[in-house]
């Protein structure tokens, strides 16, 4: 797009000659040919952008070099653009590419019949169905949490929450997706998870690059990765080898396949299907890094939180008390639905701390955004945290308030709009293993209620955001007590 704010380049008609053009538009002031990329720091973009967001309003330009971008944090265009995706927005070609070279081109980043094709396993092997059918396993792996947690407020040790959670969703998702029982809360288990914590950093550096080196020379970090994924593409093999090898064994599991991987293999054997290996691998791998960092940084945020009000920790604990006594943890998937004000403080963590603060996205076509000229394939910004913080959409939005999402609409007489909260995004491409993540959710602060008082190792610091694709608490290091058996 040209700078200089013409509007020639348009072809969208005399009618919409008035619109404004990216050269028009209000935003922080950049140097020649870098433009604003020393203004920021990768871990701590969103914080940027929506301070930003407070100066120069609901939409403005920054540009990285030669990367011209807007931001936009206007509520209903949000949802407008969530709407009409995967039609006239998709996610940027940069994560798309970037994540091609990873290997890593599943449904989280596959576009048009390519994206079709692929969600309509993901969904299926996530349904409801699905999962009540999992859920004794899941209360084993949350059982194997409990345990771990015991180990270490008996031992007096400080617990890594980041750590122990990212071990609890990588074992809940490869048991639930792909059959098998990694247990790396008891045993030290494959290494999978720790090469896989080094790809969301990877792909978040490298899709906001200015230039991508990585294709002409190895950093010490490109050589890390290499081999981290290296490690990872060679145990996930011998897992699809595995399941292959059980579908020979037993081919009527061709027509009800246990997991998703068992299906997606089986469908890939179907004459004329459109699978490969690449797809099978990269979908793999697409569900246990989903499944390990939103859903495990989800639940530190919310942990944080109950350090932080101590008196919403007891209204949670009581809670928990009441639904799962004398079990000390979720035993019944029924019981799941029974702890309104446990959802209603997570939903609020999740409203404050979402793992996901901006979506980056292009318009397919040439588009309009608040009166202003969005030509085709502009990286547009949307800063999906910062509505869902503001006053006018949510009341003192700034307080952490769970009783907000317990109050009847009828009664309300303070903002709530629930489309501005948009923690697995809207539209067509909604997070499908939403259900999945409330489950784990629930079963996991439930579990910590029951049985633990929690404390900071370090008192007096709370944890502080990082972002690294996904929005993750730095130092989420704390001391589980187990609390006294007479008081539960």
């Amino acid at each position: 797009m040209a700078g200089d704010g013409r509007k020639e380049w348009l072809g969208l008609g005399e009618a919409r000659s008035e619109l404004k053009v990216y050269g028009d538009l209000g935003g922080p002031a950049g140097l020649p040919i870098v433009g604003n990329i020393f203004q920021v720091r990768l871990e701590t973009l969103h914080r940027t952008l929506e301070d930003w967001a407070d100066r120069h309003g609901p939409l403005y330009r920054v540009r990285f070099g030669t990367i011209r971008m807007v931001v936009v944090s206007d509520p209903e265009t949000i949802r407008r653009i969530h709407r009409e995706r995967p039609g006239r927005f998709r996610r940027t070609r940069g994560l798309e590419l970037v994540a091609a070279e990873m290997g890593l081109k599943g449904v989280f980043v596959a576009e048009g019949d390519d994206w079709l094709r692929q969600r309509k396993m993901v969904v299926m092997a996530l349904n409801t169905a699905h999962l009540k059918s999992f859920f004794e396993k899941l209360v084993v792996i949350a059982g194997r949490l409990r345990r771990r947690w015991e180990r270490a407020a008996d031992r007096g040790e400080p617990v890594d929450l980041g750590r122990d959670l990212m071990r609890f969703t990588v074992d809940v998702t490869a048991w639930l997706a792909l059959g098998v029982d990694f247990n790396t809360l008891e045993t030290r288990g494959p290494v999978i998870q720790q090469n896989l914590d080094k790809v969301f950093p990877a792909l978040h550096r490298r899709i906001n690059a200015p230039f991508p080196y990585w294709r002409y020379f190895r950093l010490a970090e490109d050589r890390e990765l290499d081999r981290a994924l290296g490690e990872v593409r060679k145990q996930v093999d011998e897992i699809i080898g595995e399941a292959r090898a059980r579908l020979r064994a037993d081919p009527e599991r061709r027509a009800a396949p246990a997991n998703f991987l068992e299906a997606i293999i089986a469908a890939q054997e179907v004459k004329g299907a459109d699978f490969s290996d690449a797809d099978i691998f990269a979908n793999v791998c697409t569900l246990l890094l989903a499944g390990e960092d939103t859903t495990a940084n989800t639940i530190a945020w919310t942990i944080d939180y109950f350090l932080q009000h101590p008196e919403h920790f007891a209204r949670a604990r009581s809670e928990a008390d009441a639904v799962l006594a004398p079990a000390t943890s979720i035993d019944r998937f029924e019981q799941t639905g029974r702890l309104p004000f446990l959802d209603a403080f997570f939903h609020e963590a999740m409203r404050l701390k979402p793992v996901a603060p901006i979506a980056s996205l292009q318009p397919t076509e040439d588009t309009e955004i608040l009166g202003c000229a969005i030509p085709k394939s502009t990286i547009i910004m949307a800063l999906n945290r910062r509505i869902a913080t503001r006053d006018e959409n949510f009341g003192d939005a700034a307080r952490f308030d769970p009783e907000r999402w317990l109050v009847d609409d009828a009664e309300r007489i303070c903002p709530h709009d629930t489309g501005a909260f948009l923690p697995f995004g809207a539209g067509p491409r909604f997070c499908p293993g939403r259900n999945l993540a409330m489950l784990q959710i629930r079963t996991v602060l439930a579990m910590l209620c029951r049985n633990f008082d929690v404390e900071r190792a370090e008192p007096g610091r709370a944890f502080e955001e990082r972002l690294a694709f996904t929005m993750m608490p730095t130092n989420p290091r704390v001391r589980m007590k187990r609390r006294n058996a007479t008081e539960r």
